[in-house]
């Protein structure tokens, strides 16, 4: 019996939980785009909501991988199951269909951006109607797609808010439709010496919450989420993501002029 034992016991410690200090977290993958401040390869923690969203994860007991991808790609890879979720995309009921939503993650705003030569009086709108007598530049596949052609608005699409920018600035465009952090970050690191020549539309273009944008078909999506809504919860509760917003120096109206 002593002898049963003696080879019995290192087997089982082995394949026991409490033998290990933790079991090994299991790979998720996940894409998104470059999205400053929020996203970025080039970023410490690779963008404030990047950081956020690993702290989620490695909390459920996931392992992160992050795929920089153009954001159309991005969508269609999590579309096919290949990864688990995109972010940070904002929840509109077309892409329900197809796609999870994780609770709130951070707050957005968007904005209608322009020149403060081209326009001292800046542009009072109330419905995005009376916006028709302008040309504003978009990006292709956001969220306002939609929104703007019932509206019937004059839109330019390019591929990137970047070069949406880089059109605002040239007169190429009247306004630029962009969410409030991005478009300041992207002005401050290609006209930092005209940033005050920029502003944005009083009306908010849009107010709401970024979050993960999840697979249907990704295996174990739904309970996947569910642990990341729990994980969200109880870093939100503790106090480890108010922690790593004020690492970031995270502050709405710090890109101002």
């Amino acid at each position: 019996m002593k002898l049963i034992l003696a080879v019995l016991l290192p087997l089982l410690l082995a394949v026991s939980p409490s033998s290990h200090s933790a079991a090994e977290p299991t790979r998720l993958p996940l894409a998104t785009g470059d999205w400053a401040p929020y996203t970025s390869p080039d970023l410490p923690g690779q963008g404030i909501f990047t950081e956020v969203v690993s702290a989620v994860l490695t909390q459920a007991g996931f392992a992160p991988s992050y795929y920089f991808l153009p954001w159309k790609r991005g969508e269609q890879e999590v579309k096919r199951g290949e990864m688990f979720a995109v972010f940070p995309y904002i929840k509109i009921e077309e892409r329900g269909k197809d796609f999870y939503f994780s609770d709130p993650i951070m707050p957005t705003t968007g904005r209608f951006f322009y020149l403060k030569s081209r326009f001292p009086k800046s542009i009072d709108y109330q419905d995005l109607s009376d916006l028709r007598p302008y040309r504003i530049g978009g990006v292709l596949g956001y969220w306002y797609t939609t929104p703007f052609a019932a509206a019937h608005l004059n839109v330019e699409y390019v591929p990137s808010d970047h070069q949406s920018v880089q059109k605002l600035y040239l007169k190429r465009i009247d306004l630029a439709a962009c969410e409030e952090l991005v478009c300041w970050a992207l002005i401050d690191k290609l006209y930092p010496r005209h940033r005050t020549d920029f502003a944005v539309l009083d009306k908010p273009m849009n107010q709401g919450s970024l979050r993960l944008m999840v697979s249907k078909t990704y295996p174990h999506a739904q309970e996947i989420l569910q642990k990341f809504n729990q994980a969200l919860a109880q870093l939100r509760g503790n106090g480890t993501i108010d922690a790593i917003l004020r690492r970031h120096k995270w502050n709405r109206s710090a890109l101002k002029p």
